[in-house]
């Protein structure tokens, strides 16, 4: 009886990767599309989204959440410890780029202070919007915060959203087969950001970019990376390569 061959040998991971550029043009059109859609926030939430979405996608929607969440993390990890075990020393970097995005876009939240759509719901379970998208933003380090919870005011950008992404990111690195369902997990994680009226969608765009620009880094084979490639023992020339 013949051997099965491995599902990941070096010319299929040659030929699922992409160049790195692809990963920045990712996160600069993830950037401009936050721009394009910021004006437009409002009209996102119209309407109930349960009156729109069939009940079996709102349900599948809502359970996508736990890939965006630390918990999702460490089971993407147990998962790869239990089923992959040649790949263990590869955990590390599936982790760090899904935390990084997360570090990163908390540090923004204290910075920049936006209000979340959930906060404009009314007693009747309807929002209501002030005149302006304008009037979301609280500022740079402002004083109105004391106003305020700190959850309701930390819509910018999506922390879930670049968990994600940076999950997604990550496994893609490690199984580039998988792309396509990673990056399905990730998306419907993104929308359930907005159905929960978590974030306006420019938010999740932005946590999504933020995603691409600091875990791509952590794929490439330079800074953490590089350091990260040694603990693996993986050869230069297979991780000069992304996988997005």
């Amino acid at each position: 009886m013949t051997s099965a061959q491995p599902l990941n040998c070096k010319a299929e991971l040659e030929n699922a990767r992409a160049p790195a550029k692809r990963i920045w043009l990712h996160a600069l059109w993830l950037t401009g599309l936050g721009i394009i859609l910021l004006p437009y926030d409002f009209s996102f939430y119209g309407h109930q989204f349960e009156d729109s979405i069939p009940g079996d996608l709102t349900r599948v929607i809502s359970l996508s959440e736990i890939f965006a969440h630390g918990f999702g993390v460490v089971l993407a990890a147990i998962a790869i410890w239990v089923l992959a075990a040649p790949h263990r020393r590869s955990i590390p970097r599936v982790v760090i780029c899904a935390i990084w995005p997360a570090i990163s876009v908390h540090l923004l939240k204290l910075l920049f202070a936006r209000r979340r759509p959930l906060t404009y719901l009314q007693a009747d379970g309807n929002p209501k919007f002030p005149d302006s998208i304008d009037s979301t933003w609280l500022g740079f380090l402002s004083d109105e915060r004391v106003n305020f919870p700190t959850y309701a005011i930390q819509s910018f950008p999506s922390a879930h959203t670049a968990t994600a992404w940076g999950l997604a990111i990550g496994l893609t690195w490690l199984f580039p087969r998988g792309r396509g369902l990673f990056f399905t997990l990730a998306f419907f994680a993104s929308i359930q950001r907005i159905t929960s009226m978590s974030h306006w969608p420019s938010d999740v765009c932005w946590g999504a970019a933020i995603a691409f620009l600091m875990a791509g880094a952590v794929t490439q084979n330079w800074g953490i990376g590089y350091q990260l490639s040694k603990f693996e023992g993986k050869s230069n020339s297979d991780k000069n390569k992304t996988t997005v």
